[in-house]
């Protein structure tokens, strides 16, 4: 009995300094910040998750009528949400680019350290703990703001890095992609903290797992300095290992190689400041980037380009905010949907929803082909995401259309050859050109048709066909696309 209390407290004691050691050493605590163009707002959510505090920024650029991305950005330990957004400079990209970041608070009643509590059980699964207040307040922004649910992302550093890389898991029906900061893989052990996390493998199992029915391929990106004693840089190896076992897993249910685990590219960088950073790209089965990996040399436990007055920052690191916001907005999400309001719903001094908004979805006019490119024209703000796909071969097998040669009836089913997301500010004629190459290959000659579906405040718009042919002149010259 005594030897069993001599190992529980060892444990408990190895808990506390390891959690210390990803405190944030917090220096004189600097006054709250507006940025001059957009506006900083405070507020609390209360419901049945618990209470969560938060901070909003809303760019200046913001209109109620049109919708807007939304980045989730979660802070490390001892730090306040205003810090991190002073550390980062979310708000600096928000007025580049249009988007609203939220800023969860932890509190001190959750974790002494305020640190996201990305090592117990009880935050690491769906409905429970930290993800189900993060989420409930995601949720709470989205329905008071317009926010184009096709591009929720989140991201944080070190302990909120870890908490990213746990949202992906919980809620990949809310987050388009995630990245992370000097992070940690899916159910990770406090002993990242200056150590190595759980084995990749069995991280990669268990986030599928909690993913359940809501499971798909998550595109993520990750920041990492080689010099990080902190969170030293074998936990980024293993986070991404992770991620690439999990959305194998995801995109066909089978651990078959289908994501591919080596990189498609490295390439070196150099930031303006002097950081040399290795990047390692990765794709999904259809050869399209899935992930990015940064190695930033000589880094210690920094957001890279961050604030130089703020602490932990390395100004001398390309901008991770920056990349990582390039990342997001190239990997939107047409199957995400507007969750549901929280039960626990509180008006947050968010504007009225747009009665654009209440409306539902734009419609679309008929396609035409012009010119090698699709024309039509939008009743009203909206994401437009085009679909190209190709006509093969199928057989009906109990009722449903099945691609391949069998026996009985023979029937026509199709597959996505490319897909192309617009978004639309506002009503008017739109042009999008058609590809002639999909990921470096040429497109085959044959059948194809385009489906063209627009969306909205989470409401999808009734779809609009146009049935082409891909023609090839003499010596496979002269592509082009022609009306069938």
């Amino acid at each position: 009995m005594h030897n069993a209390n001599g190992r529980g407290d060892r444990r408990r004691a190895r808990l506390r300094i390891a959690v210390g050691v990803l405190v944030v050493v917090a220096g004189a605590l600097l006054p709250a910040a507006t940025a001059a163009a957009g506006t900083v707002r405070s507020g609390t959510y209360k419901g049945p998750e618990g209470s969560q505090q938060y901070e909003l920024y809303i760019p200046a650029s913001y209109r109620a009528g049109t919708p807007a991305p939304l980045v989730v950005a979660l802070h490390g330990c001892t730090q306040t949400a205003d810090q991190f957004r002073l550390l980062t400079r979310w708000d600096v990209q928000a007025d580049a680019h249009g988007f609203i970041v939220l800023l969860p608070q932890q509190d001190s009643s959750a974790n002494s350290f305020e640190c996201w509590n990305f090592f117990q059980d009880g935050s690491m699964h769906r409905g429970a703990g930290d993800p189900a207040r993060i989420a409930a307040v995601t949720s709470l922004i989205e329905n008071s703001y317009n926010i184009d649910p096709h591009r929720v992302y989140a991201t944080g550093m070190s302990a909120g890095g870890a908490m990213a890389s746990i949202l992906g898991a919980t809620y990949p029906d809310y987050f388009a992609a995630i990245g992370t900061g000097s992070g940690c893989e899916y159910a990770a052990t406090a002993a990242c903290a200056g150590y190595k996390s759980a084995d990749p493998n069995t991280a990669g199992h268990q986030a599928y797992r909690e993913m359940g029915p809501r499971a798909r391929p998550i595109p993520f990106i990750a920041f990492q300095g080689d010099a990080d004693t902190t969170v030293p840089p074998a936990n980024a190896d293993q986070l991404v290992q992770q991620w690439l076992l999990t959305d194998d897993l995801a995109d066909d249910g089978v651990a078959n190689g289908s994501v591919p685990s080596r990189p498609a590219k490295t390439s070196a960088s150099y930031a303006q400041a002097g950081r040399y950073s290795t990047i390692r790209t990765y794709v999904d089965s259809r050869k399209a980037e899935l992930g990015a990996y940064w190695l930033v040399h000589g880094m210690k436990h920094a957001w890279s380009g961050g604030n130089g007055s703020q602490q932990f920052s390395d100004p001398s690191g390309p901008n991770a905010s920056a990349a990582m916001y390039a990342f997001f907005a190239s990997h939107p999400a047409p199957s995400l949907r507007r969750p549901a309001p929280p039960r626990g719903m509180r008006k947050s001094g968010g504007p009225a929803l747009s009665n654009a908004r209440k409306r539902g979805a734009p419609k679309v006019s008929r396609l035409k082909l012009s010119r090698g490119r699709i024309v039509f024209r939008i009743s009203g703000a909206g994401l437009v995401t085009l679909r190209l796909q190709r006509r093969v071969a199928g057989h009906l097998s109990r009722g449903d259309c099945v691609a391949g040669k069998g026996k009985g009836r023979r029937c026509m089913t199709y597959t996505t050859k490319a897909m192309i997301v617009r978004m639309a500010a506002k009503a008017g004629r739109i042009s999008i050109a058609l590809p002639k190459r999909v990921r470096g290959h040429r497109l085959a000659r044959g059948s194809y048709r385009i489906l063209v579906t627009p969306t909205a405040a989470g409401r999808t718009g009734r779809s609009r066909r146009l049935a082409l042919s891909m023609r090839r002149g003499p010596q496979g010259t002269a592509a082009r696309w022609a009306r069938r």
